[in-house]
């Protein structure tokens, strides 16, 4: 899914699908907080790294959302430190608010997703 992302921006970018498709950044966004949740629930439970004790519903919950906004949060920083954002000012915390809520739904599939493979067989 990290690939997938890295090469929907690649094409986002080359071919200004940003800015031609309106919610085109949304799906990266959704995906790309899938992928890094995904990640972290692997690392986190399945690894073998950590080996946690309570692996209840609240707690996959935690791990997903919890590292998926701390990813949003700093690439929004990074995007405005580096006048690396393309909205206009009056839009940008729409888009801002937009791209943190698509993070943290994306997180949200993947925390269902970890969970049930891990209690429904």
């Amino acid at each position: 899914m990290l690939l997938t992302v890295g090469v929907l921006d690649y094409i986002a970018n080359l071919y200004h699908l940003y800015w031609s498709l309106v919610e085109f950044d949304s799906v990266v966004h959704f995906i790309g907080g899938a992928a890094f949740s995904t990640s972290l629930l692997w690392f986190y439970f399945f690894s073998g790294f950590f080996n946690p004790e309570k692996r209840n519903f609240s707690r996959f919950l935690f791990v997903s959302t919890v590292g998926a906004m701390a990813i949003s949060v700093s690439w929004e920083i990074y995007e405005l430190i580096f006048n690396q954002t393309t909205v206009q000012i009056a839009n940008y915390p729409y888009d801002t608010t937009m791209d943190l809520t698509m993070g943290f739904l994306g997180a949200l599939a993947a925390c269902l997703y970890g969970y049930m493979k891990e209690h429904v067989s």
